[in-house]
């Protein structure tokens, strides 16, 4: 299921939801995969601008190792955060949880990718967070190469009850056939499709000044009228996708207090998936 081809602007208040239970349950995103070049900073930098846009408190953390980094874009808004040690990774998983008023979105390297979910497999930290009010959502750019629907497999086996999205990306290989290795989860079962822009737009967008949510609001100066078509078009297609998720990860949320569920048994190795390109 997608909900790709819906193209209307979704004006839908997520958070008021989980509200209704006294609880207020905020998304924490993981936007990952094990592949170098995929577009993970650009849909951690529209996630992030996306609650700009709705004016809804969000924190963004930083977890490249090569530029351009999300911190290059959005340096007010991110912290830059180090897991390579007992240390860091103490410091990281705390800030996580210990601030749940706002959502929060990781900007994960692949070459971090592995050591990443293997702490959170380790140290339970999905269910932590859960405890917190806090809803976590992986986002999977998907890739060609086998490796990442190897490394996609596990983390569908290790967090069975996590929302587990599939991203078609722009540098992805179009077609469906790419997404039968990469099914969507039980939790949220809806994938994201990131259209192709074109190379003047892709080349705006790369800039390190350049800003989503100013563009939306019209506070910067005006693009020629067929680049800000289509702009503003392709925004809200995303958008709107990004908004469907969170909706859903709202109402899974409630239910999860609710009726909380048993962690997914799995195995701490993950075979095959090297953290470098």
């Amino acid at each position: 299921m997608t909900v790709a081809s819906c193209e209307i602007e979704s004006t839908i208040k997520t958070t008021g939801f989980s509200e209704l239970y006294g609880r207020k349950t905020r998304p924490l995103y993981v936007v990952c995969s094990p592949i170098r070049g995929v577009g993970k900073t650009l849909v951690s930098r529209l996630l992030t601008e996306m609650h700009f846009i709705d004016e809804e408190p969000v924190t963004a953390f930083d977890l490249a190792d090569e530029g351009p980094q999300m911190v290059d874009f959005l340096p007010g808004s991110t912290a830059v955060s180090d897991i390579g040690d007992i240390t860091g990774q103490m410091a990281f998983f705390d800030r996580l949880i210990s601030d749940n008023d706002s959502a929060k979105v990781i900007d994960l390297s692949h070459r971090t990718f592995k050591n990443f979910f293997l702490v959170v497999n380790k140290i339970g930290f999905f269910e932590e967070a859960r405890k917190r009010s806090i809803e976590p959502v992986i986002l999977f750019l998907i890739d060609q190469d086998p490796k990442a629907a190897k490394a996609y497999a596990i983390l569908r086996r290790w967090f069975a009850d996590i929302a587990l999205i599939p991203v078609r990306g722009q540098k992805a290989v179009a077609g469906q056939r790419i997404l039968e290795g990469f099914p969507v989860s039980r939790a949220v079962p809806l994938s994201v499709d990131v259209p192709v822009l074109s190379p003047a737009l892709t080349a705006l967008l790369d800039q390190q000044s350049f800003s989503f949510s100013q563009f939306w609001n019209r506070s910067i100066e005006r693009l020629p009228e067929h680049l800000d078509d289509e702009l503003r078009h392709w925004m809200k297609r995303v958008l709107l996708q990004f908004r469907q998720i969170e909706l859903c990860v709202m109402c899974d949320g409630i239910l999860s207090s609710l009726f909380p569920k048993d962690p997914a048994p799995g195995k701490l190795e993950m075979p095959g998936i090297s953290g470098q390109a």
